[in-house]
């Protein structure tokens, strides 16, 4: 839908044609001289013959369309001079979400996490410019997948990480510190995940899939909830995915981490759960992030184009007519 157009420079249309005006109103009262020629009595006959009438309303008509042709021309050229544009609704870029999972690789989360991972392999066809990325985490965090929109490349490392899930690979784990005695914090895990975001000045909503069964292990660096407020103040969203049979505390704080943030928790006990929950994180993500319409100035030169070519042709034809009278 488009608005009543506009001009970008008011000013300078208002300048030219100041300018047009005090420049014809020169040339009518610049002296002329006198062109010398015969005098003739009694004109007054000639003037009264058919053939003298048809010639000066012929003439007349001649120089009236060229004059309107000279005015359109002019009127044309000064308002396309001020470059008028229309206002038209555009709708921005819905898609412009980042979506980090976030997988806690204590042992206990194996089925969990596996199931996470192909929840969201079936969700990649309905994706469409998100990016997404996978960290995991324990002891230290982890970049399995960098943000990327690169869907293939998605769809081999999720597989690649429920095969390592389902396999208790060991090496996939490298360096995430899952031995006995190591300090595993959602807190840490969570911080570790938000420092996983780039493009931060460009806009793009944020949120975190966070799993785990916040089974505090050791001395970490941040709590549940400090990890939470840091993600309110980056404006990240966390979406929690607690275990059955996980502590009421534990629980809790999961739950209140994510409410602190805008997202919400839930504890998934079977497949269907975890791929209906994900598919709940993706619903309101868009609705979350649903822009509204804006309104966008493009170039309309269509109106003035149209009067200065009217203008043009009006003073070309009364130019060719009047040569051939």
């Amino acid at each position: 839908m488009a608005a009543v157009n506009d001009l970008t420079w008011p000013r300078l249309a208002v300048g030219l044609a100041v300018a047009v005006g005090l420049l014809l109103l020169w040339w009518t009262r610049r002296p002329r001289r006198v062109p010398a020629g015969l005098l003739v009595a009694h004109t007054d006959r000639l003037r009264s013959l058919p053939r003298f009438r048809k010639l000066a309303r012929r003439e007349l008509l001649v120089a009236g369309v060229a004059a309107t042709g000279a005015l359109l021309l002019v009127v044309g050229t000064i308002w396309m001079s001020a470059r008028p544009v229309r206002q038209v609704l555009a709708d921005p870029d819905r898609n412009g979400r980042d979506i980090m999972l976030c997988l806690d690789v204590s042992p206990s989360m194996g089925p969990w996490n596996r199931q996470v991972l192909d929840s969201f392999q079936t969700l990649l066809a309905e994706l469409n410019g998100e990016r997404l990325g996978l960290t995991i985490f324990s002891g230290a965090g982890v970049t399995v997948l960098p943000l990327t929109d690169d869907y293939g490349y998605v769809a081999g490392e999720l597989r690649d990480a429920a095969r390592a899930f389902a396999n208790q690979d060991a090496s996939y784990f490298a360096g995430v510190d899952t031995g006995t005695g190591q300090t595993n914090q959602a807190g840490d895990g969570l911080m570790s995940c938000l420092q996983r975001f780039d493009k931060v000045s460009k806009g793009r909503g944020r949120a975190v899939v966070l799993a785990t069964a916040n089974d505090p292990v050791g001395a970490g660096i941040f709590t549940l909830p400090e990890a939470a407020r840091e993600a309110v103040r980056d404006r990240v969203v966390v979406y929690g995915i607690g275990t059955p049979g996980m502590d009421r505390t534990a629980l809790a704080q999961l739950a209140a981490a994510a409410a602190d943030t805008g997202g919400r928790s839930s504890v998934v006990e079977d497949e269907v759960a975890v791929g209906d929950l994900v598919r709940a994180i993706q619903r309101n993500e868009v609705e979350r992030l649903r822009p509204r319409p804006a309104g966008i100035d493009e170039d309309d030169p269509t109106a003035p184009l149209g009067v200065a070519t009217a203008g043009l042709v009006l003073l070309l034809g009364g130019a060719v007519v009047g040569r051939r009278r």
